[in-house]
């Protein structure tokens, strides 16, 4: 069965998520029920069910004084997020070209807390580049274990989008795996010495660094040609000299 905190991945917070789910499963119904099966303070999901108004999830239907609300379609939510993308993909050439323009400055992006770094995390196989490989420096320990479907997708697409990594991680469970599927993964694996031990990851890819702390959920992307090179000459020499 489907659960709240699976919705929360497309954009929906916590509380948001839990009412339309309520909603959903409850059909046209009261503030009160829903706040009710939501498990909400009454007030508190009237001013959620008026965020999910404003994002088209939800719409009200009032009979004299009572007033009631209704969850939008699933596949119609769907469709809507279809129509987003093809319009940006329309916008997407403009919006390079707007850019590319001037001089070439740092840029450099901050996320915080489980849901934005997950979807931040992304980036990596998404950003468009020339570079079709991630160097991969630190732990799989936190995301492969504590994530294991959103680990599976992110593969899924990576390998999808003929993307190869190549990983420097701890001799763990979840680096032992790596090591195993890496034929049938497009992966390379090498292990840090003995007894090191990683809360957080950096992976190069293209023009950007990518640095994550899986012990305070913070994931920081600089892009930044230079420093980005700089990041993959660091990986390589550490590659050279690890033992195969």
């Amino acid at each position: 069965m489907i659960t709240y905190q699976q919705l929360e991945q497309f954009g929906l917070n916590n509380k948001e998520s839990k009412v339309y789910l309520a909603n959903l499963e409850l059909g046209t119904d009261s503030v009160q029920n829903i706040a009710k099966k939501a498990g909400i303070h009454r007030v508190t999901t009237y001013d959620i069910l008026e965020s999910l108004l404003a994002k088209n999830m939800v719409s009200q239907i009032d009979k004299g004084k009572k007033r009631s609300f209704s969850p939008a379609d699933p596949q119609h939510i769907l469709s809507q997020l279809k129509n987003k993308e093809e319009i940006f993909a329309e916008l997407l050439p403009e919006l390079q070209a707007v850019q590319n323009k001037g001089p070439k400055k740092t840029r450099v992006m901050y996320y915080e807390g489980k849901e934005a770094v997950l979807e931040a995390y992304w980036d990596r196989i998404r950003h468009q580049t020339n570079d079709q490989e991630n160097l991969v420096c630190g732990s799989s320990e936190r995301i492969a274990g504590d994530y294991p479907k959103f680990f599976d997708r992110f593969t899924q697409e990576r390998l999808a989008r003929g993307i190869r990594a190549k990983i420097i991680v701890e001799k763990s469970d979840s680096g032992l795996r790596e090591e195993q599927m890496s034929q049938k993964q497009a992966r390379e694996v090498k292990f840090w010495p003995a007894g090191k031990k990683f809360q957080a990851n950096t992976i190069v890819y293209g023009n950007r660094v990518m640095i994550i702390s899986w012990e305070s959920m913070m994931l920081v992307i600089i892009e930044d040609q230079s420093y980005a090179d700089n990041q993959r000459m660091i990986f390589n020499l550490l590659w050279q000299y690890l033992p195969a």
